[in-house]
């Protein structure tokens, strides 16, 4: 059942993607206006999505789970650190490729893609837990991510307002909500939900724009890109839900399941070019990565949720 809801919200969430990417191609958006958009969409809908899974819905997890979900997605990431540096050392690539190989699959597209998703299978609650991966995501990209980028390159230094972005802060904020029990006003709250209500459709949307920009053919003929790929979309949930699955189930090991079976994260690529690195290898794994997701993830929540 869960693979069949998956398969339709994903092919839900691809065309949408396609809106994106068709209005690129008819040059009715530029990569501007992609990088404005995304730029609100993380700092403004994102945040909203985080927050409204605490406002006026019964909470997924106590104060005491969620310090055990907290050490879980550590954990989680712990599982794609090592097998992204795993699977970057069996490959015969470049030094530069593989630091993206090993980044592309340690850091997966959480917010974009896994918030989506997970509320879309799991209810608008559920997005809280999910928002948790983001405590590890920014602190181990800007620092364990950041260095390796910048190893050679003489760029400059990880600012703590990069490290706090708005997600975390959101994260952070909706933490405290939750275990103090803060009511909101009515207002508020429904203005956290209406804007959390564009998250999706905008977050898809931009994916689709930033994917008309990566030439398709060169990355589909590129077979190391499809195993980086292929280990971030099956190898690691499959881990994930192993591991977790000694001290997690229900819907706490499905969402992080969910989480870890995402594409590589577009950061990645992002960062590459920010530090002078050769962003080409990266932009290839987030194109495949984020087209075959919509294949594997109904297949992974077929088999293991």
């Amino acid at each position: 059942m869960a693979g069949w809801v998956a398969l339709e919200k994903m092919v839900m969430l691809v065309l949408l993607m396609l809106v994106g990417f068709a209005a690129a191609k008819a040059q009715w958006v530029d990569s501007a206006f992609s990088q404005k958009t995304s730029r609100l969409v993380a700092n403004v809908f994102i945040v909203a999505t985080i927050l409204s899974s605490v406002v006026g819905v019964q909470p997924l997890l106590t104060g005491g789970e969620m310090a055990v979900v907290v050490a879980a997605v550590f954990v989680l990431f712990a599982i794609a650190g090592v097998l992204g540096w795993v699977c970057a050392r069996l490959l015969p690539l470049s030094q530069g490729d593989r630091t993206a190989a090993w980044l592309s699959v340690f850091f997966m597209n959480n917010v974009f893609v896994g918030f989506p998703v997970v509320e879309a299978l799991f209810g608008e609650s559920a997005v809280f837990c999910a928002s948790l991966t983001t405590l590890p995501f920014n602190l181990l990209l800007f620092s364990l991510g950041v260095s390796r980028l910048r190893a050679g390159q003489g760029q400059g230094r990880v600012t703590l307002r990069e490290v706090f972005s708005p997600a975390l802060v959101g994260t952070l904020a909706a933490m405290v909500i939750f275990l103090l029990h803060i009511p909101l006003p009515a207002l508020v709250g429904d203005t956290i939900k209406t804007l959390s209500g564009a998250t999706v459709p905008l977050s898809m949307i931009v994916i689709g724009i930033s994917l008309s920009r990566v030439p398709m053919g060169q990355a589909l003929r590129d077979g190391k890109a499809y195993v980086v790929s292929l280990v971030r979309l099956l190898l690691c949930p499959l881990l994930v839900w192993l591991v977790l699955g000694l001290f997690l189930e229900g819907t706490t090991l499905g969402v992080l399941t969910v989480i870890a079976a995402c594409p590589s994260g577009a950061m990645v690529s992002i960062l590459s070019i920010r530090y002078g690195v050769d962003d080409t290898f990266a932009s290839r794994v987030n194109f495949l990565s984020t087209i075959l997701c919509a294949v594997t993830l109904p297949v992974v929540t077929s088999f293991l949720l």
